[in-house]
C-alpha cells in the first residue's frame, strides 16, 4: 500500500508499506524520511488523529492505497509556558525557507537568531513586533485624522474613537468597583 504524508510545510513523503504494519513502525519509518522524531510526530487522516501505536494501518481505516495523511510536528515545551501555535508554525516556515530566513537575518537579526535556537524567545519577540506594528498603525491613523480638522469623516472617526475609549474606561471602572454586576450572586 502506498501512503503519502504531507507536512505542515507542504513537503510530501511517499511511503510504501504493508497494510498490516503497526502505526509505531510507520512512525519510525517516517522519522528516517522526514527527520521528525517519533515522539514529536502527530499523524492525522481525514481530520482524525491516529493515536494507537500498536494498531495496524488496516485497523486504523487505511486499507486502500493512495491515502493522504498529515504529518505534523507536536509542539511541546516542557520548560516554561506553552508556545503559541501560530508563532511556532511561523518559526517552522521560516526555518524551512532559506530565502525567507536570509531576509529575516538582514531585517531583524535578533528574531532570526531566536527562530533558529530559542522558540520561546522567538514567540516573545514576535509578540512585541506585532504590538509595535499595531501601535504604529494606530498612531499613523491618528495623525491622518488630525491632519485635516475640517474633514467631517475624520471628525466622525475621532468622535467614535473617543466614545470607544469612554466605553472601555466605564468597563474598567465597573469591573473594579462592582464586579458582582458581571456575575450571578446568590444570597442565602
Amino acid at each position: 500500500m502506498e501512503l503519502t504524508f504531507v507536512t505542515d510545510l507542504g513537503q510530501p513523503f511517499v511511503v510504501e508499506i504493508d497494510p498490516n504494519m503497526e502505526l509505531e513502525n510507520v512512525m519510525a519509518l517516517l522519522e528516517a524520511e522526514s527527520g521528525i522524531p517519533v515522539a514529536d510526530q502527530s499523524i492525522s487522516f481525514q481530520e482524525r488523529e491516529l493515536i494507537a501505536p500498536k494498531s495496524t494501518m488496516r485497523e486504523l481505516g487505511l486499507d486502500g492505497s493512495n491515502a493522504v495523511l498529515m504529518l505534523r510536528r507536536k509542539i511541546a515545551n516542557p520548560i516554561g509556558p506553552p508556545i503559541q501555535q501560530d508563532s511556532e508554525m511561523m518559526r517552522l516556515q521560516i526555518l524551512g525557507n532559506p530565502d525567507l530566513m536570509r531576509e529575516l537575518q538582514q531585517a531583524q537579526p535578533e528574531l532570526a537568531a531566536a527562530a533558529q535556537s530559542n522558540p520561546q524567545r522567538f514567540a516573545e519577540l514576535l509578540r512585541h513586533t506585532r504590538e509595535y506594528s499595531a501601535n504604529f498603525a494606530r498612531e499613523q491613523e491618528i495623525e491622518r485624522l488630525n491632519a485635516d480638522p475640517y474633514d467631517e469623516e475624520a471628525q466622525r472617526k475621532i468622535e467614535e474613537a473617543i466614545r470607544q475609549q469612554a466605553v472601555l474606561e466605564n468597563m474598567e471602572h465597573a469591573l473594579e468597583y462592582s464586579p458582582e454586576s458581571f456575575g450571578r450572586v446568590t444570597m442565602l
